[in-house]
């Protein structure tokens, strides 16, 4: 399976990129970890080789580099994770800040509007209860808790 794998890396797939990169850290070769982890979030944009990496960077105390690639996660997914570990080392970045809200500004409203299509759905045809919760709209209540949070640092500054 793993030469497989190195195949299909080698090619450019980035799912296999990641999930070799994972093979290399069970076998403790951290080099080509390292280089398949990179390979496959910078080359790829593979979603979840670009958290990997950003957390490693954040570890690392590498706050400016993992600041980037988590701009870039929040950019592309909009990921309330990537936004809270971008929020937690930007405290003091203005700059930052208005940007995570501005992502948040304009995913808030899209969540709603979903929503509301869902709840009409409800009280027209009673195909769902009125207390289900989605996915979505907990992702919205985590946005909104981190966009409270930003404007309270914002404030400060």
């Amino acid at each position: 399976m793993k030469e497989q794998l190195i195949k299909w890396a080698e090619a450019g797939d980035g799912d296999s990129m990641y999930k070799l990169s994972k093979i290399y850290q069970a076998e403790k070769d951290f080099s080509k970890y390292q280089y398949w982890l990179e390979k496959s979030a910078r080359g790829t944009k593979n979603f979840f080789a670009m958290k990997e990496l950003a957390d490693n960077l954040r570890k690392e105390e590498n706050f400016s580099a993992a600041r980037e690639l988590y701009k870039e996660i929040v950019e592309i997914s909009g990921d309330t994770e990537a936004m809270e570990n971008l929020l937690d080392i930007s405290q003091n970045d203005t700059e930052t800040l208005k940007f995570i809200l501005s992502k948040i500004d304009g995913m808030y409203n899209e969540i709603y509007l979903r929503d509301y299509q869902i709840l009409r759905r409800t009280w027209e045809f009673g195909t769902r209860r009125h207390n289900e919760c989605t996915i979505q709209t907990l992702q919205a209540v985590e946005r909104r808790r981190i966009a409270s949070r930003i404007r309270k640092l914002l404030e400060k500054n």
